[in-house]
């Protein structure tokens, strides 16, 4: 299973080790990770796949814990995990 997430967080110091950090202590490895800036620099575009054999809905709930993620989706693909109830749909930037 190799769920894919996209997030928006902010720049913070850290901000970005923060999401590998829990991706990685839920027991999770990314596998592909994707970042850039927006023009404004105001927030990070985030695309994230990772591969665990625990649930992938238990790690979007922790990274929407994390204080820099401010939205956070759950992408349909071929074996991952239905999106959270609670997420919206993030549109393409």
């Amino acid at each position: 299973m190799n769920p894919q997430f996209q997030l928006l967080a902010r720049p913070a110091d850290g901000s970005l080790e923060r999401i590998l950090r829990t991706v990685r202590s839920r027991g999770f490895e990314v596998r592909d990770m994707h970042v850039r800036l927006d023009d404004d620099g105001h927030r990070y575009h985030v695309r994230l796949k990772v591969a665990g054999s625990r649930d992938p809905a238990m790690l979007a709930r922790q990274l929407e814990k994390l204080c820099d993620v401010e939205h956070l989706a759950a992408l349909h693909t071929a074996g991952a995990a239905d999106e959270p109830a609670n997420a919206p749909r993030m549109a393409a930037g």
